[in-house]
């Protein structure tokens, strides 16, 4: 069980005021989006967390291919995740969008958009 997080990352609320949790599909989904967010070697209790933004991606010249292969590397080691895919594209501003489809291990499909 997972906290479920606002589009902003930020936490939410239930009907009673507690803390909203999430299940799965959608914890799923969420614990992929934060592996691919996450700046490798910024997580509070696990450093070995996050995609290797600084060292692999930004500011060097990396390529499509390699940026693919970390992604997918980050979201395979999410639980419950059996297989994922990912189409990507970068738009006229430079910006890297795509679909991560993800299969879990139940055999649910989920699509998660960045």
């Amino acid at each position: 069980m997972d906290l479920l997080l606002t589009e902003d990352w930020d936490l939410m609320a239930d009907v009673n005021g507690n803390i909203a949790v999430c299940i799965e599909p959608y914890s799923i989904a969420q614990q992929a989006a934060n592996e691919i967010k996450l700046f490798e070697g910024e997580g509070w209790y696990d450093q070995s967390q996050g995609t290797p933004h600084f060292a692999q991606i930004l500011g060097v010249n990396s390529n499509l291919g390699l940026i693919r292969n970390l992604l997918l590397a980050r979201v395979n080691k999410v639980d419950q995740v059996m297989h994922s895919d990912i189409d990507m594209y970068v738009d006229n501003h430079r910006v890297l969008h795509g679909n991560i489809f993800i299969t879990s291990i139940s055999g649910e499909t989920i699509n998660v958009v960045y």
